[in-house]
């Protein structure tokens, strides 16, 4: 496959505006979400983020396809980046993913909550709690948001209060 999108993120210093000015350009256009999935796979890890933003910004406007989040949850595991991660982590907290990847998110979700970085356990845990009902991963979450509770991090404790304030049960 050849990316319109793969050109443009490999430069040096690209930054969240240049990124917003590429989406405002080619966001709309058939097949985005595919270019920027096959984009996120060729970039090398620390550019991959700028793909990974692009879908998230592209999932904000245009509800990403079930076999576009299909095929993100399949490589979500590749994106050892800390931002990639972060992103992703969001992302899948605002839009869930398919049932059918459910055994393949959750354990990207249970290594994020495992990263150094607060923001990132911050994210994991509001994605996971996608999956708090189901009977299978029940107990895993009930525990991993026990801990995520007792962690004395600024931004995980932003991100339970917003939770909270979302769904006060």
């Amino acid at each position: 496959m050849k990316s319109s999108l793969l050109g443009l993120l490999t430069r040096d210093a690209v930054k969240v505006a240049e990124l917003e000015a590429i989406y405002a350009r080619q966001g709309g256009s058939p097949g985005f979400a595919a270019d920027a999935i096959w984009a996120m796979r060729q970039l090398d890890a620390d550019l991959a983020w700028r793909a990974v933003w692009l879908l998230k910004r592209h999932a904000r406007e245009h509800p990403l396809a079930e076999a576009d989040l299909l095929r993100i949850a399949s490589c979500a595991d590749e994106a050892t980046h800390w931002v990639s991660r972060l992103t992703l982590c969001q992302m899948f907290s605002d839009t869930g993913w398919p049932a059918s990847a459910n055994d393949t998110v959750f354990p990207f979700l249970v290594e994020s909550f495992a990263n150094r970085r607060v923001i990132i356990r911050a994210w994991a845990v509001s994605a996971l709690l996608r999956l708090k009902a189901h009977p299978k991963y029940r107990e895993q979450v009930t525990a991993i948001l026990r801990k995520a509770r007792a962690d004395s991090g600024k931004a995980m404790q932003a991100r339970l209060r917003q939770l909270k304030k979302r769904n006060p049960s």
